[in-house]
């Protein structure tokens, strides 16, 4: 009898303590879709065309570029300015650009730092002959589309080998002129070798190409051959210095490098504005001094600044007077920056202008044919996804003409922004409290309910003996 009265009572506090949970937790599911659903017009700026996957809400901040029909290139381009930097992802991957009808247009982002390129240039081969000293010859016709051609690789079988190496151009393939003659070596040391194979001359457009190739007299016994042959335009595309005159602070006196010295602390106008060299004007017609730059965060962020660059500026009297430059070596990333200099006894250096240089973020785009209005470049969105532009992996890296260069407008905020919805937590962090208390008082109900069952069952043993 006790025992089926202790199993009712505990199934029925069993059941009473699922139901109240089942309760308290649909309520706090209930209330997180309340407050979890999306607010009204998300959809506000949707884009429009195939692409329309991200509303331009989502974005904080735009710029506009005053786009026209008509120009010298099919292309136009503008420099990322620091009110950019500071607002955008680091990389960069944020950058949405839309037409005065919202529709997405695609671009390249490029870092305009010095680069070398090769193209290859294709050759149709000719008269491969034996030597009769044990080396081999060989011919190739570039076709007549007067290339620029810089570079030739030859490779050779074997190991072990300095081979000489005679190049040779002609317009006709009969008169022969030598472009150039170097050594080709291939030495293996251990699970690397020592390989040189390419030929470099100065640019030419002799359409035929005749290689000799002569064995190396110490290490090869028998004929030699040539393998594949590579030819090549090597071209250096030079790069672009955003330079910008950023103000600094009054000269502070401080203890530098190996005695007293002067500091200045120079404003990048941004946040992670990219920089790797500071092009300095001194009015000053004589001086050695001591340098290095310091990069920092803004300062309310209390950052501690670190060291990247050092070196010393000398200028004699007489000298022609040029900016003197602080090259950093790389680029880093700061809001401020400190240049401090040794003194020792000597007076204080004085700075007329202080200018910040990196290379330049280009964007560049098709030029649209009748433009209805200015386009706009968004940033600001932490968690948009690269887009990754066909447009972008299809352009070539010298453009020619070059890009109509266009100016970026001011930057303002997105009228429509719309910021994410926070989470559930950090909307309603009460809630979280309420659902554990009323857990809490779940749990001290059931186990009063216990307590009075186990009071009554041995109630019920005492009066049964």
């Amino acid at each position: 009898m006790m025992t089926r009265i202790s199993s009712t009572l505990s199934q029925r506090n069993l059941g009473l303590l699922c139901a109240v949970l089942t309760g308290v937790l649909a309520a706090g599911v209930l209330a997180a879709g309340a407050v979890g659903s999306e607010p009204p017009g998300t959809s506000a700026g949707q884009p429009r065309g195939e692409r329309a996957a991200e509303a331009v809400s989502a974005w904080q901040f735009l710029a506009e570029v005053p786009v026209a029909g008509a120009g010298k290139s099919p292309l136009i381009d503008f420099v990322l300015p620091p009110s950019v930097f500071d607002a955008a992802r680091v990389d960069l991957a944020d950058l949405r650009l839309y037409d005065a009808q919202l529709r997405e247009v695609p671009y390249a982002l490029r870092i305009r730092s010095d680069v070398d390129t090769t193209e290859a240039v294709e050759g149709k081969e000719f008269n491969r002959v034996p030597d009769p000293a044990g080396g081999v010859q060989l011919s190739l016709d570039l076709n007549d589309k007067q290339i620029d051609h810089n570079e030739v690789e030859v490779n050779t079988p074997g190991d072990n080998y300095r081979r000489r190496v005679v190049l040779e151009g002609s317009d006709d393939g009969n008169q022969w002129n030598e472009l150039t003659k170097r050594d080709i070596v291939r030495f293996p040391s251990g699970e690397k070798a020592f390989v040189d194979k390419t030929l470099s001359y100065t640019p030419s457009r002799y359409r035929y190409l005749r290689i000799t190739v002569s064995p190396d007299p110490q290490n090869d016994t028998r004929p030699i051959e040539i393998g594949d042959v590579v030819v090549r335009r090597r071209v250096k595309v030079p790069g672009e210095l955003d330079v910008r005159e950023v103000p600094y602070g009054q000269r502070e006196a401080t203890r530098a490098d190996g005695g007293p010295g002067s500091r200045w602390v120079l404003d990048l106008q941004g946040r992670d504005v990219p920089v790797d060299r500071l092009l300095v004007t001194v009015a000053d017609e004589e001086f050695v001094r001591n340098w290095y730059v310091e990069a920092g965060g803004p300062a309310d962020a209390h950052e501690r600044f670190q060291r990247v660059a050092s070196g010393v500026w000398q200028r004699r009297a007489g000298e022609r007077v040029e900016d003197m430059a602080a090259e950093f070596g790389h680029e880093v990333r700061a809001a401020r920056l400190r240049l401090v200099v040794t003194d020792n006894r000597n007076p204080p250096l004085r700075l007329t202008t202080v200018k910040a240089a990196a290379p330049a973020r280009v964007v560049i785009a098709k030029r649209p044919e009748s433009p209805s209005g200015p386009w706009r470049l968004y940033f600001g969105h932490p968690k948009a996804e690269a887009p990754n532009y066909d447009f972008a992996r299809n352009l070539p890296q010298k453009l020619a003409p070059p890009p109509d260069r266009l100016p970026l407008g001011p930057r303002q905020p997105n009228p429509i922004y719309q910021p994410a919805p926070l989470p559930l937590t950090e909307r309603l962090p009460w809630l979280i409290y309420v659902l554990l208390g009323a857990a809490v008082a779940v749990l001290a109900v059931f186990v009063f309910n216990l307590a009075r069952v186990a009071i009554r069952i041995a109630d019920l043993r005492e009066s049964a003996a």
